[in-house]
């Protein structure tokens, strides 16, 4: 029967040497004034190359940050560097936390204060960890772009529209804000497609969707609701403002509409129902009133925008009051 032998004999501590040197981690002992007393060779190649001294931590900070080596300094500020880690440093009898180096390279470190003062660093490279949780976070963000992106046109889509609604009536409730939202209609799209068949149509709604691109400001957010509709969110945006801004779109559209493969060129129109949020909104009653406008503007005989008021007997009896207009 063989036994532990717990007692480091000089053969045993050459070995434990040995491996450490080897060791892929990158492993470290300073004392209790902060000079080096042991580097493995990982740590030497992460921090020392040629350097000779002296071999204090804040000396070799400044060596490592001089000469291209040792951790990334965001600020590149290495003196407010080692002002911010040295009371740290030891204010914790172990602690764990991930670095990256300026070559690149990620290391996931145990930092352990010893009884008598000493510090005793252990970093394990976690590169390619880093690299798959970066992959990982890109997938992620592309899937959720996708599944937020209307492919035709690259408009938010139904759903995320509406969540950008629904937020912006929360952010004008919080600060009471203006906010206008549009719902438009492509003129006579049926009679398009029947006519010059769905690339034509295709061609139309990616052309009226470059065309918001082009005149909208950053905060302003167009999707498409389905088919030929789409919502139109202006915040911080009037009444008066927001049919000014409908307009530019809607000369944008009077440049025609080029479909692909030889396809005719097409003109075509919008109808608009806009609207303006009230404190008590939600995304239904402000919704509703938009789409009254834009039946109106349809029955009106199209390529117009109108307005919808605030309630339905003055929606009902009073459609042209109210400073809307057509537009």
């Amino acid at each position: 029967m063989s036994y532990f032998i717990s007692d480091i004999n000089d053969e045993t501590l050459r070995s434990l040497l040995e491996a450490l040197t080897e060791s892929g981690q990158a492993v470290s002992i300073f004392d209790a004034d902060d000079n080096l007393r042991y580097a493995n060779k990982t740590y030497h190649g992460m921090f020392l190359g040629d350097y000779d001294g002296p071999f204090t931590f804040s000396d070799i900070t400044r060596h490592a940050h001089k000469n291209g080596l040792g951790v990334r300094i965001d600020d590149n500020d290495v003196e407010a560097f080692i002002a911010r880690t040295l009371p740290r440093r030891r204010s914790f009898p172990r602690k764990s936390f991930e670095t990256d180096l300026v070559d690149g390279r990620w290391f996931w470190v145990d930092h352990t204060v010893l009884p008598n003062g000493w510090v005793l660093s252990v970093g394990a490279d976690i590169t390619a960890l880093k690299q798959n949780e970066k992959s990982l976070r890109q997938a992620h963000e592309v899937a959720l772009q996708a599944s937020r992106t209307d492919l035709l046109t690259d408009l938010p889509n139904r759903r995320y529209i509406l969540e950008l609604l629904d937020e912006a009536l929360a952010t004008n409730k919080a600060t009471g804000s203006s906010l206008c939202i549009a719902m438009i209609d492509i003129d006579k799209f049926k009679a398009i497609n029947d006519a010059h068949g769905h690339e034509a149509g295709d061609a139309v709604l990616q052309h009226f969707a470059r065309v918001c691109r082009e005149r909208l400001r950053k905060h302003d957010h167009i999707g498409r609701m389905g088919g030929e509709e789409f919502l139109l969110i202006l915040p911080n945006t009037s009444l008066i403002d927001a049919a000014r801004v409908i307009e530019q779109i809607r000369q944008g559209c009077c440049v025609a509409a080029k479909a692909q493969n030889g396809a005719p060129t097409l003109s075509y129109t919008f109808s608009a129902g806009l609207a303006e949020a009230l404190f008590d909104d939600d995304v239904t009653s402000a919704l509703r009133r938009a789409d009254r406008a834009l039946y109106a503007a349809k029955r009106d005989g199209r390529d117009r925008t109108k307005v919808g008021f605030e309630t339905e007997a003055l929606w009902a009896w009073k459609p042209n009051n109210g400073g809307t207009g057509e537009n």
